[in-house]
């Protein structure tokens, strides 16, 4: 300390050098300088190991045992320190959040949503370890994490859309629906529907991403193919229009029953947590994500409904209702297709109360049929929509969609390697699935065939993050935010598809790393004679509470 004083009044000059010193040599022989360095490194050591251990599943209510200097005069303790800055840092992070959503959505970022997504995942990710660390009751924290969720959808809802016109679709396809036309039997296009073209979905022009001929523009996409939505998909189209008094062709009610529907998961999710014994924190990584914000409150993407039926799904197979969970994840499949994925993760083989995956395939395929079958009789093979279409389109039938796979097959195999290596994943998850934790098994196949297909759009990632958050599989969120920058960052770089598979890349990097630190743990734990020294088993992620007050 005696050289630091010097070096000030070296620096600082003479005059103004002794000034300064002679108050930093008071603070030193009073220890209150001392006590300072002690609590800043006390605070970021345990931040540090907060980061570190939170991703290997250690909770709040497990206080970090760091070896730390303990000066004489130090009033305040470490633990104390770093709590109370964390809630400051917990304050300031879901305000700067709720700020760069509210203002920057109706302000001049409304037009750079990559910039804004980018600067909204900072105090994102700033606020999950401050939500370990401020050390506040569980009830408290779940009230204030579905507060601020509900807060930051309504914001999201405020302005238009941002990187999605997909909104134009749903709304033209409520229409057709209630002229008492199927939407399966027409493309937006057709002459049989020239009287229904009306603005603003279509409006003279020439000059546009959709031309239709004639000098109309659409703005519903892709107006020359049929719709790809599935039966109760379209059904949430017509309650959201009826809704509105079919006075609407805006995304306004869209984007209502989509903020709704993110704000249901996260009901659920907070309810599941508070049931098991679940860290309150992993309800943020659903509520407080931009992913979530963005794609739902903003953009009113559909999933939202999927990914809600998806969690009742899973919360009714953990709670031993196997009917109901089939039912839930068949009309998941109906809503939004790639739920179907979640399905072998249901099917329970493992367990006390195993057997029953026969009822949940069977109320799923039940689902599925019923809500498909007026369809097929009125239109026939029609009801496919455009699904060849968006596969062909995609790259997924010629295997150019496998970014990952692609850097280490021939392109000739892709597809059929794709889809060999997805049933395998299936079968395992399969044969692996607990009723008492499906989560666990569907966080991973879901994962896995985020991997696989890649898919070119971020709201495909929304289902596999509820399921870490009900998991706690933190090493998954890297994957869920990797589509995001893809595909927002594809129209500032030069080299799109190399940004996409640099992505996918790290989230799978991510994965890899956060599992084996899991696995390393589990075995550290059991090498250590836990269990059979009577000492508390080990603690995974997901299956405590924060700090009780």
């Amino acid at each position: 300390m005696t050289a630091v004083l010097r070096n000030v009044e070296r620096k600082c000059g003479q005059k103004g050098g002794s000034v300064v010193a002679k108050r930093l040599r008071t603070w030193t022989n009073d220890g209150i300088l001392d006590g300072l360095l002690v609590g800043f490194t006390q605070s970021v050591s345990t931040w540090i190991g907060a980061i570190l251990l939170t991703l290997q599943g250690t909770s709040a209510s497990q206080p970090l045992r760091i070896r730390t200097l303990q000066p004489r005069d130090v009033t305040l303790s470490g633990v104390q320190a770093t709590t109370a800055s964390a809630r400051v840092l917990l304050v300031a992070a879901f305000t700067a959040e709720m700020a760069l959503v509210g203002l920057g959505l109706n302000g001049d970022l409304h037009g750079n949503v990559f910039l804004l997504e980018l600067l909204a995942l900072v105090p994102f990710l700033i606020s999950l370890p401050a939500l370990v660390w401020a050390r506040i009751s569980s009830k408290t924290a779940l009230m204030l994490i579905i507060g601020v969720g509900i807060a930051l959808q309504c914001l999201a809802v405020s302005a238009p859309p941002t990187s999605s016109d997909d909104f134009n679709r749903y709304v033209w396809d409520a229409k057709v629906q209630l002229a008492g036309i199927d939407p399966y039997r027409f493309a937006p296009d057709s002459a049989d529907l020239a009287k229904l073209r009306e603005r603003p979905l279509f409006y003279p022009g020439t000059d546009c991403a959709w031309p239709l001929g004639g000098g109309v523009c659409s703005k519903v996409n892709r107006p020359a193919v049929h719709t790809i939505y599935p039966p109760i998909a379209e059904g949430v189209f017509i309650a959201a229009r009826l809704a509105s008094g079919e006075a609407s062709d805006g995304a306004r009610p869209l984007q209502v029953l989509a903020a709704l529907s993110a704000i249901g998961v996260s009901l659920l999710l907070a309810r599941q947590a508070s049931r098991n014994r679940m860290p309150a924190w992993t309800v943020a990584l659903w509520a407080w994500c931009p992913v979530t914000v963005f794609e739902l409150g903003n953009n009113a993407h559909i999933d939202g409904v999927a990914v809600l039926l998806c969690v009742a799904a899973v919360v009714s197979a953990r709670a031993g209702k196997s009917s109901w969970a089939g039912g839930l994840v068949g009309a998941a499949i109906a809503t939004k297709l790639y739920p179907a994925v979640l399905l072998p993760a249901l099917l329970g083989r493992k367990g006390a109360v195993a057997g029953n995956g026969w009822r949940v395939a069977a109320a799923a395929i039940g689902v599925v049929v019923v809500s498909y079958l007026p369809h097929v009789l009125a239109v026939g093979l029609d009801v496919l929509g455009y699904l060849p279409g968006y596969l062909k389109d995609e790259d997924y039938t010629n295997g150019g969609r496998f970014l990952l796979l692609n850097a280490v097959l021939p392109r000739g195999i892709l597809t059929v390697a794709a889809a060999l290596i997805l049933l395998a994943g299936a079968a395992l998850a399969a044969r692996g699935s607990d009723p008492r934790r499906p989560e666990r098994q569907a966080v991973w196949l879901v994962g896995l065939t985020l991997l696989i297909s890649t898919p070119s759009y971020s709201w495909y990632a929304l289902l596999l993050l509820a399921l870490v958050s009900m998991s706690g599989r933190i090493e998954w969120l890297v994957l869920c935010i990797a589509p995001t920058i893809g595909m927002l960052g594809a129209n500032h770089v030069s080299h799109p598809t190399l940004l996409r598979t640099c992505c996918y890349g790290l989230g799978l990097l991510a994965a890899l790393v956060g599992t084996g630190l899991r696995q390393r743990r589990k075995v550290s734990n059991a090498l250590h004679g836990v269990v059979a020294t009577g000492a508390s088993p080990p603690v995974e992620a997901g299956s405590v509470t924060n700090h009780p007050q």
